[in-house]
């Protein structure tokens, strides 16, 4: 053989010119796989820009500039690339054209998935495909339906908001002290969910701080898993792996140890609530005592480790990402006074009408028909969404045109919430301005089309599950503050927020003074 006849030098060389070899035709295969598609020359080569964009906290700014130097479609990896066009939703999320999320050893969702000596867990933001979220959604789906949220839990949320607001009178209405915003409204948000999923809360308000440390640990957590969604690969070299996670648990795993401790409180004890009715919402339920009751109803198809999946899903998603668009449509209130004058006036108007106002805290049931109110805080969730990195989706074989740009089967690609609310081709010049307005004009034909180009909360069969339980919490506490409250930021907040896939937003100090209207 050839071997035989090389000196050591010579087989050397011969080696390092054949790994080379691969290497090239690897990187050039790579390159021209998606070379007609326009983006910045290092994303032709490697994630590594995005990795550390991500880390940085604004990943959605850098995508922003990108997509106005090159387009509506730009390339942002050597398989990845991202649009921002809104009227490609229909195509990659809506249509059942074979959109696989991306998830699975080489892409991003399963960075969500803590790892476990039986694998990886699955929930439902992470399954790959309509059908696996279909089976892990279709037990639960009806639980976070308006009707289930309002009929279980509205009490719940009233005790909440009730304490969030006295704390507020004796911390800093009474006393003249300055708020942070950003930290109560997580306190309140975090409690709140505690209620809804376990029936107690986590003492955040009560305490006026993170007495058990479940907010540090989601904020961790996701500062972990927001670089690493850009490059999978390194996740499973540093966390997803038997070794490593023995020596050190990724920041994940404190959050599902809590979980199963819960579950298993609550399975070990029948004196805990349990959903006590068979069919319909149950005032002495909560989000665990209804997922037991799926799980236990279908013990033959649902396996028991949907029971973590599910309320760890709870808490990863469902605070923070609240938390954070109260912050935004009280702040934008804030900084449009004139705005915050006429909100004022439609709930004044509200409370005089035939069915009134209950305060300090509304019904549900009182809260509709406020179109003022809701452009507001639909607004505020176009200009801030609760997540600012790219949903990712895989072409499917056979590749499909997006926005005129052909995409060969197995491409990633991704909509980013932040870039595609602010297009301005749909949106308009003013864009980047938050004008509430937009969403009451035009004709209803206009009004559809710019509520189906929103992505805050997703789109297709994988929007956000969780939407109307955020929706219920903001629209309850945000009236509850304007209308028992004066409020005014010391100064104004940082210009642009900063996401590790959540957002993270930073310290926003006001001043609470009691209204005397």
């Amino acid at each position: 053989m050839l071997w035989e006849y090389l000196d050591k030098q010579q087989a050397a060389l011969v080696l390092t010119l054949g790994v080379t070899s691969i290497l090239i035709h690897h990187l050039f295969s790579t390159y021209y796989r998606l070379y007609h598609i326009p983006g910045p020359f290092i994303a032709k080569l490697t994630d590594l820009h995005r990795f550390f964009c991500v880390r940085s906290g604004f990943i959605h700014l850098y995508q922003a500039k990108a997509h106005s130097r090159y387009g509506p479609v730009v390339r942002f990896g050597p398989n990845m690339v991202s649009v921002c066009d809104p009227d490609a939703i229909q195509t990659i999320f809506h249509n059942r054209t074979g959109f696989d999320k991306a998830c699975g050893s080489g892409f991003t969702q399963d960075r969500f998935r803590p790892w476990t000596p039986d694998g990886l867990l699955l929930s439902v933001f992470t399954a790959s495909n309509d059908e696996k979220n279909r089976r892990m959604k279709q037990h639960i789906a009806m639980y976070f339906s308006l009707s289930y949220v309002v009929s279980t839990f509205e009490k719940r949320i009233d005790k909440t908001i009730n304490m969030f607001l006295e704390q507020l009178d004796q911390l800093f209405a009474a006393t003249g002290v300055s708020c942070d915003l950003t930290q109560w409204f997580k306190f309140f948000s975090y409690d709140a969910m505690g209620q809804m999923t376990f029936s107690r809360a986590y003492g955040c308000v009560e305490h006026g701080d993170d007495s058990i440390g479940i907010i540090s640990d989601v904020k961790n957590t996701m500062l972990a898993i927001g670089p690493m969604t850009q490059i999978p690969w390194l996740d499973w070299l540093l966390h997803k792996n038997w070794l490593l996670n023995s020596i050190k648990p990724e920041p994940v795993s404190c959050l599902l140890m809590y979980v199963l401790k819960r579950i298993a409180e609550r399975k070990n004890n029948p004196t805990e609530l349990h959903n006590t009715v068979d069919a319909g919402p149950d005032l002495n339920s909560d989000f665990l005592g209804y997922f037991i009751q799926a799980q236990e109803k279908e013990s033959n198809k649902v396996p028991p480790r949907f029971l973590s999946t599910w309320t760890l899903a709870n808490i990863l998603g469902g605070s923070d990402s609240t938390a954070s668009m109260i912050r935004s449509v009280v702040c934008f209130l804030l900084e449009n006074p004139e705005v915050l004058k006429n909100v004022r006036g439609e709930l004044r108007d509200k409370q005089r009408d035939i069915t009134g106002l209950s305060l300090p805290v509304p019904r549900w049931s009182e809260l509709q028909n406020l179109p003022l109110l809701d452009a507001c805080i639909t607004e505020s969730l176009r200009l801030d969404p609760p997540f600012a990195t790219s949903l990712e989706r895989i072409v499917p074989s056979g590749g499909i045109t997006v926005c005129g740009q052909f995409l060969p089967g197995g491409t990633v690609v991704g909509m980013n919430p932040y870039t595609t609310n602010r297009y301005r081709p749909t949106w308009g010049e003013e864009a980047d301005l938050w004008r509430p307005s937009r969403w009451l004009e035009g004709d209803p034909a206009h009004r559809r089309k710019i509520e189906a180009s929103l992505l805050s909360f997703g789109a297709g069969t994988r929007t956000c599950l969780g939407q109307n339980v955020a929706m219920f919490e903001i629209k309850k506490l945000v009236v509850a503050l304007v209308m028992k409250y004066n409020l005014k930021l010391v100064k104004p907040r940082e210009k642009n927020n900063q996401y590790s896939w959540i957002i993270m937003p930073g310290t926003v100090e006001a001043t609470i003074k009691c209204s005397t209207n």
